[in-house]
């Protein structure tokens, strides 16, 4: 039923199915149904071009180009719209560590050999830093690296 209404539209289907997909995309997270949604658009406008005479473009080759556009569209769209995790406002507000960098501790374990602990209000945290610190220096927190606040000395 569905085969034989898609067969009836023709080349319009697939400016329906590109429709649809690029709704879908504004209703689910992410930047990925876009390029499904411009390949059935390509599709469809190639099918109606040769509308008159389709006898070379099956619906086979239809979908094989359209699996093939959309792949290459995927991965160009990824190069030119990369999704940059790190310096995403969310993701550092949900960064527990993120919220330490910039205050000031005191070292409650000296540092050697580049580890050490320090105290941020009642926790002891792990901390690294470059040089050697003696026990009760006070340390700046300037990042994280694994679980590990990275410090500097006052």
């Amino acid at each position: 039923m569905i085969q034989q209404w898609l067969a009836d539209l023709g080349p319009w289907s697939w400016f329906i199915i590109g429709l649809l997909l690029m709704l879908a995309e504004l209703i689910l997270p992410g930047v990925f149904l876009i390029w499904f949604g411009i390949s059935a658009l390509v599709i469809g406008t190639l099918t109606l071009i040769s509308f008159t005479d389709v006898s070379w473009w099956p619906w086979q080759a239809q979908i094989v180009a359209f699996a093939v556009l959309s792949l290459v569209l995927a991965l160009v769209g990824r190069k030119l719209f990369p999704s940059d995790t790190k310096n995403d406002a969310a993701a550092r507000i949900n960064d527990p560590l993120s919220r330490h960098v910039g205050s000031e501790a005191t070292l409650e374990q000296a540092i050697e050999n580049g580890t050490g602990r320090i105290k941020l209000g009642d926790t002891i945290w792990r901390a690294s830093c470059a040089s050697d610190l003696p026990k009760g220096a006070k340390v700046k927190v300037i990042g994280h690296n694994e679980g590990v606040l990275q410090v500097e000395a006052v």
